[in-house]
């Protein structure tokens, strides 16, 4: 044993025994969440001594939300709006931030305030004029509609996101691949966008995970049951006098497996993304 394990290992314990606490509070919600999901629903509404807590577990809950509702429908929904919300949002804010980070022009400081200023208003007092504006647009109970307001609401910090990617990137290299021939969506595509793909995927995760949990605009602009969102749809679980918690438990956990597995898939470039739009020339 090395000279000063003994020592080390009281010091050890007063980072793990706290990490292990704060995990544990972090992580319980979501396996209690998962865990009424399986319980029976005689179960929920009963007190039950602690050794028969797993006795009857299984996938009733889940075979009635598929079957008793339109949560699939819900499912499809969100997956379709955050979509292409996201593909939009991330296409416009990596045009707009290469312009607004390797061009120097008169109104772009006055732009980057508008861009900024529009993320100090809150959502709440711009619902109004938007539903009004959207009726006479005939925009309202549609998906372009409500993709309309969800690209709105993360282009702006999307656009100074990935701005501040790429000013980390050496223009040396746009000028280089200038004399190489390149044109300038050459230079984006083949230059710039490689270089910044962790940032770019940092924003698209941002930007999907913004627009996947959004509840307000869709619970005001979509009406019809089979245009709702996956947040709308778990919303509407709730009844008046009474709930069906192993049904709302087994909706949450669905919910939440298209973001544990777009983490799953990109958690390498995610973190990459993060570190490098810490760092600054």
């Amino acid at each position: 044993m090395r000279p000063g394990t003994d020592r080390r290992r009281p010091r050890d314990l007063l980072v793990i025994v706290p990490t292990f606490a704060i995990l544990f509070v972090i992580v319980f919600p979501v396996l209690w969440m998962v865990f009424t999901s399986l319980r029976p629903t005689t179960a929920l509404a009963a007190r039950v001594p602690w050794s028969r807590y797993f006795d009857g577990l299984g996938f009733g809950a889940y075979a009635r939300l598929f079957q008793d509702s339109n949560f699939a429908w819900y499912i499809g929904n969100s997956l379709l709006i955050s979509a292409i919300s996201t593909v939009c949002t991330v296409v416009l804010a990596c045009l707009a931030g290469y312009a607004l980070s390797r061009y120097v022009f008169r109104l772009k400081r006055t732009i980057l305030l508008v861009v900024l200023a529009t993320q100090l208003l809150p959502f709440v007092v711009l619902i109004t004029p938007i539903y009004l504006f959207f009726g006479e647009l005939g925009l309202l109970d549609s998906y372009f509609g409500l993709i309309v307001v969800y690209v709105a609401m993360t282009l702006p910090l999307a656009i100074y996101l990935v701005m501040g990617y790429f000013n980390t990137i050496p223009q040396v290299l746009d000028e280089a691949a200038r004399i190489d021939g390149c044109s300038t969506v050459g230079v984006i595509f083949r230059v710039v966008f490689p270089i910044a793909l962790p940032g770019i995927v940092t924003v698209t995760v941002t930007t999907f995970i913004a627009t996947w949990e959004e509840y307000f605009f869709a619970s005001v602009l979509m009406t019809s049951d089979k245009l709702k969102t996956v947040q709308v749809g778990l919303s509407s679980f709730f009844g008046e006098y009474a709930s069906d918690w192993g049904m709302i438990m087994a909706a949450a956990t669905v919910a939440t497996i298209p973001t544990i597995v777009l983490f799953s898939v990109v958690q390498k470039r995610l973190v990459a993304g993060m570190a490098a739009g810490s760092v600054k020339e």
